[in-house]
């Protein structure tokens, strides 16, 4: 049954059908077909991201508002929302100082009225918040929250439209002292070109105050606009578009007004206004090539995959398995890629023993075009296809518009101008707690809740009157030991050390020594993060005080951009303006911190935006042919590993499995490393080798080996038990199997 052709028996059952009852012995049963399945995988992936190219590099006609100055937008909202809030933690640490005062109500009003920033002031008493004492405007104190065990702020509406703040802080006993504070916006930059303007509403859409340009308001679809992103400020910050006008559309970010004393926000909302151009995008078309490229690609190389790897490899196995099987009339059809004509070669020499031939099949020689080889071109093709596309959409020169070196200059001012009014406010707090704290206890206290309403400080302490420090708040202390300075200001510690020092000074006229607060580097950072791209302080040595990326403390400027972009903002206006850079293109702009004591400490912001990575169309482009470049780099790399670890690797070493039977070495046994159609090609190989060394017997039978490869075969004896029963109560042997030889183990 087993040495006529499988293809004379048409109408035989599965189950008597030999060659399919010996594939379900093979392990090829229950894992799929490697060989073909991958080279099909792969070409399902490689479409894909050839409609991906297209869809990605297709830089199609049309004209929009450039994503860099909506994400510009966005962040000047969320900068000046922020200015807003920190304004509103500074009134709140204001009064939370002035409340230390255990001194009656009127003085302590008096004095509230004396500072301007304050409208009105009272002093309320029990839950019922009865009025004890009050001082200038009318207090509207059921806006403070009434189960209020700190200080809180809050915002209402003023009879006349103004909006104000509402602060509150809890006296030491007990009563509420409570003061209100006008809400301003900063005034917004006088660019024709950007005509940036600034709206404060309310989280209903109603509209408060503005500043900068009103163009806005002329406008009825933009009014309403601005009202529409005041309502959707409740969220996250964002941007809406209006409707365009000639070459030019209203873009309008915006942003609640979220103060860290007040986690839940307040009811406000600030819109930034600005009109953006509609920049032209491109030609239509060009992802067409590097898509049609890439498909073309990925064709010919699964034909070639098919052609050089799946085909041979399933002709080997099918003419094997029929070989295996007991089909010795079988054609074995030769093949044309290496590996799979040396397996086909010991195929053809075992057919030839098994039929009682010589068996003088020489060994397969001379140079022949391998699998491995046709994978390695395919792999290659498609990194050849990623590099070509990085060339040739890389781009250095980035035309950028004139709104962004306007919006640049917004920021890097907005940036300054946070800045300032830190180090002021810091200098500004410990001048309250001299003029108060009068016991150490009490200025204590005063520096724990200080540290807690408060993230610009690293640590607040006293020194004596030598400058030696005592129990400081927060982290141990940086500045070194000075004799204080005679009149309260901020300093910064000229070293050559990693780390700046920065710090405010008020000295303590009575009991001598001062009050230090030094500033947190991290928080000082997180005001020049508003600004995109790199940022860095100068100071009047063009030394780098602190900077958004890394930095080496106090390391000199040298860059002559950067130097005369300093010196013109030491003039006093805020610079921006466009630099050749090496990669292309950059954005400079800089501003003087002026305006108290940090004005004397003649700092500097300088910022720099290249323009490749500003959301540019060109970049947007050029980062999308980057993406898709990786990712086929990926796949033809993944893949050809793939390829190499699950079939070319395997049929590599059934191919040199192969050459030893062909040289006559038929000894040796072929173990089946792979769960495939290269594991049933071993299995076939092995099944004839033990043919051609044991009997055609042997055919149609897998008889799988037992250990690892690298095992001793052994020949056991099987151990007979004398028979110790009487001779009328013997029963025959049992007949035995075949004892094992040297091809297999037991």
């Amino acid at each position: 049954m087993f040495g006529e052709p499988l293809r004379q028996h048409k109408a035989v059952t599965v189950r008597d059908d030999p060659v399919r009852r010996l594939r379900a012995q093979l392990p090829e049963a229950a894992f799929p077909a490697t060989a073909r399945t991958l080279p099909t995988v792969l070409l399902v992936l490689f479409l894909g991201l050839a409609g991906t190219t297209f869809l990605l590099l297709d830089d199609r006609e049309g004209h929009e508002v450039p994503a860099a100055f909506v994400d510009a937008q966005r962040e000047v909202a969320s900068s000046t929302a922020k200015s807003v809030g920190a304004t509103a933690s500074q009134r709140v640490t204001d009064l939370r100082m002035a409340a230390l005062d255990r001194s009656e109500p009127g003085p302590l009003l008096d004095a509230l009225a004396r500072d301007r920033k304050w409208r009105g002031a009272a002093v309320l008493a029990g839950p019922a918040r009865s009025l004890v004492a009050a001082k200038g405007e009318a207090v509207p104190a059921q806006a403070v929250p009434a189960d209020a065990t700190d200080a809180t702020v809050t915002s209402t509406v003023a009879a006349n439209g103004e909006p104000v703040l509402v602060v509150g802080a809890p006296l030491p006993d007990g009563r509420l002292l409570v003061a209100t504070t006008a809400v301003r916006l900063p005034d917004a930059a006088q660019d024709e070109t950007l005509r940036q303007a600034f709206v404060l509403t309310t989280l209903s859409g109603k509209v408060l105050a503005s500043s900068g340009a009103q163009w806005w308001n002329a406008d009825p679809k933009t009014a309403a606009l601005v009202s529409d992103a005041g309502r959707a400020a409740a969220g996250t910050p964002g941007v809406l578009l209006g409707t365009p006008t000639g070459e030019r559309q209203p873009t309008l970010g915006y942003a609640r007004v979220t103060p860290p004393s007040a986690p839940g926000g307040l009811d406000l909302a600030v819109v930034a206004a600005a009109e953006g151009p509609l920049a032209h995008r491109g030609a239509a078309g060009s992802g067409l090539l590097p898509a049609v490229a890439l498909a073309v690609l990925a064709v010919i190389g699964y034909v070639v995959v098919t052609r050089a790897v799946t085909r041979p490899v399933l002709a080997a196995r099918a003419d094997l398995l029929r070989l295996a099987a007991g089909d010795l009339d079988t054609d074995i059809r030769p093949a044309r890629t290496g590996e799979a004509a040396r397996i086909v070669a010991a195929a053809q020499l075992c057919q030839d023993r098994l039929t009682g031939g010589e068996g003088n099949t020489e060994p397969v020689a001379g140079r022949r075009f391998t699998a491995r080889v046709a994978a390695g071109l395919v792999a290659a093709t498609v990194f050849a296809w990623s590099g070509y596309v990085l060339v040739a959409y890389r781009t250095k020169d980035v035309d950028i518009p004139p709104v962004l070196v306007g919006t640049a200059r917004v920021q890097t001012d907005k940036a300054t101008d946070a800045l300032r009014r830190s180090l002021n406010n810091g200098l500004s707090d410990l001048e309250a707690l001299a003029a108060q704290a009068k016991d150490p206890a009490t200025l204590r206290s005063a520096f724990e809740r200080l540290m807690v309403g408060q993230t610009r400080y690293r640590s607040l302490y006293l020194v004596d009157r030598g400058g030696a420090p005592g129990d400081p708040v927060g982290r141990p202390p940086l500045r070194t030991t000075a004799p204080p300075a005679t009149g309260a200001g901020l300093h910064q510690q000229d070293q050559s050390g990693r780390v700046p020092v920065i710090f405010a000074e008020v000295p303590l006229a009575e009991r001598g020594g001062a009050l230090v607060g030094e500033f947190d580097l991290d928080h000082l950072r997180s005001l020049l993060d508003q600004v995109p791209g790199h940022a860095r302080v100068v100071d009047r040595d063009l030394r780098t005080v602190h900077a958004t990326d890394g930095f080496v403390a106090f390391e000199e400027v040298t860059k002559k951009d950067v130097r005369d972009t300093v010196e013109l903002a030491r003039d006093g206006q805020v610079v921006g303006t466009i630099r050749a850079g090496r990669d292309g293109p950059v954005i400079l702009a800089s501003a003087a911190v002026r305006g108290g004591a940090a004005g004397r400490l003649g700092w500097t912001v300088v910022t720099e935006q290249p323009g490749s990575e500003l959301a540019l169309p060109e970049n947007l482009v050029r980062k999308n042919a980057q993406l898709v470049a990786l990712v086929a780099a990926l796949i033809a790399l993944f893949g050809y590993g793939w390829l190499l670890f699950t079939v070319l690797g395997p049929l590599r070493r059934i191919a040199r499995a192969a050459d030893r039977l062909v040289a006559g070495d038929f000894d040796a046994v072929i173990y089946p490393q792979r769960h495939d159609e290269i594991g049933t090609i071993a299995s076939c190989l092995e099944i004839c080798r033990q043919a051609v060394t044991q009997g055609p017997g042997r055919l149609g039978e897998v008889r799988r080996p037992r250990g690892a490869a690298t095992d001793p075969t052994q020949l056991l004896k099987p151990v007979v038990q004398p028979d110790r029963r009487p001779a009328r109560a013997t029963r025959p042997p049992r007949r035995r199997g075949p004892e094992p030889t040297r091809a297999g183990r037991a």
